[in-house]
């Protein structure tokens, strides 16, 4: 797919919709833009954190906390 778009003033583009959808773009998602170097091209992404991803898996078995705090100063030591 190609797309054209306008730089404004301000050095922003607006990426058109269909894109937005197909990368499941939002307001509030955060991009990569990504320069090619020696080739006069960007690539955009979605940004993706680890930190994103909090909260969205679920243990297989509950986790007791202190347990766990236990066995990891249990099987490693202090550096």
């Amino acid at each position: 797919m190609v797309y054209s778009t306008t730089i404004t003033r301000k050095g922003q583009i607006t990426i058109p919709k269909t894109i937005r959808e197909a990368l499941k773009l939002s307001t509030s998602t955060k991009i990569l833009v990504e320069l090619e170097v020696g080739r006069k091209e960007i690539k955009l992404r979605p940004h993706t954190d680890i930190l994103d991803l909090a909260g969205t898996f679920s243990p297989k078995r509950k986790i007791n906390v202190l347990e766990a705090r236990e066995r990891i100063e249990k099987n490693y030591e202090r550096v």
